[in-house]
């Protein structure tokens, strides 16, 4: 698990440079652009998928909407197969699947195919089954992942739907430059970031903190959700401690019942838009009597001053707020489990389908 964590910034480089022409400034999906699939016809993009990769189609379907201005939705595998009445002739279906084997991915997708829906599966195994039903296929690109917790699949499919997303943007006629300027040095200051000695020590230090509590909420709005739902479910996962995700706002909407010196928060405040309602939240909080650890930007004056363990992050575009934050929980989790003496790398009642 250690070894995927690490491997991603310069998996993360190779999959920006491999979908991004920075001489023209435009995108690169010649499986798209070689396929019958009309960009400019398609109305409604529908999401999915099951675990973390359900995580990864909330985001999909958040970033689709903001970039390509194509309305978009998420709906667990499980559940869509019974609320199919919302296809259209120009609806497309996107499922993400790292095996690409799932027994209920396979089930809505051979139900979108007898209706004729349209298909991208983005996966890591180009054989699985989810491939051969599908119009097209995208690859992770992130390579075989043994680790049973998702890390690597996990943070490649949100740079390929963020990829993806600009596509449709440039399709549709949509200005994607400046989105592509802020994403070209990304892979670089990741690298800077993780190879900060200082950096590693104040997560592993903030993890054994973590390691004495048994339960743990996890906050963020926006793409910050998704990584508070992944980051919950990588604790759950890795160290058997009981963590939820949530909406940052909708901690106070029944959950603070709960709060209290036993249960930790961590939220993702890095999000400087926000650093407002991020600020109330954390004032909440605290008079609650829960323990605060804030990931915030190095320039973030306030939070960080009350929150009882801060996890500094270098400030990015908003469209690259959740990478660092997401990487920083695998990394919590990680370090947790080796707190408490658990094998990350053989997790109880979990097992992994890696098919190539």
């Amino acid at each position: 698990m250690k070894k995927d964590i690490f491997d991603q910034p310069k998996l993360i480089e190779k999959l920006i440079n491999n979908r991004i022409n920075f001489s023209r400034y435009s995108m690169n999906f010649p499986e798209i652009k070689n396929s019958s699939l009309n960009v400019s016809s398609i109305d409604r993009v529908i999401f999915t998928g099951m675990g973390t990769s359900y995580n990864a189609a909330l985001y999909g379907a958040n970033i689709m909407e903001k970039i390509s201005k194509i309305p978009s939705k998420t709906q667990n595998a499980s559940e869509l197969y019974h609320n199919d009445y919302f296809y259209t002739k120009n609806t497309l279906l996107i499922t993400i699947s790292q095996s690409g084997e799932s027994s209920d991915v396979i089930e809505i997708m051979k139900n979108a195919k007898s209706k004729n829906i349209f298909q991208i599966v983005i996966s890591e195994s180009k054989s699985s089954e989810a491939v051969k039903i599908s119009d097209i296929f995208l690859p992770i690109t992130s390579g075989i992942e043994n680790s049973i917790a998702a890390t690597k699949t996990y943070s490649l499919s949100l740079l390929l739907l963020l990829q993806l997303s600009l596509y449709f943007a440039e399709m549709r006629k949509i200005s994607i430059s400046k989105y592509l300027e802020d994403i070209k040095d990304f892979p670089c200051l990741l690298s800077q970031y993780l190879n900060e000695t200082k950096n590693i020590n104040n997560i592993n230090k903030i993890a054994r903190y973590l390691s004495k509590y048994n339960n743990i909420f996890c906050l963020g709005r926006g793409s910050l959700l998704t990584v508070a739902l992944e980051g919950a479910l990588k604790i759950k996962e890795t160290t058997y401690i009981h963590a939820e995700g949530y909406n940052t706002e909708e901690l106070r909407h029944g959950p603070f019942a709960l709060l209290g010196k036993n249960i930790p928060v961590i939220i993702c405040a890095n999000d400087n838009l926000q650093k407002g309602k991020n600020l109330s939240i954390v004032n909440d909080i605290i008079s609650c009597g829960s323990p605060v650890i804030a990931l915030v930007t190095d320039r973030e004056k306030y939070i960080s001053k009350l929150a009882n363990e801060v996890i500094f992050l270098p400030e990015l575009p908003e469209i690259l707020h959740h990478f660092l934050p997401l990487i920083v929980f695998q990394l919590l989790s990680y370090n947790i489990s080796i707190a408490i003496g658990n094998n990350p790398d053989k997790l109880r009642n979990l097992s992994k389908i890696i098919k190539l």
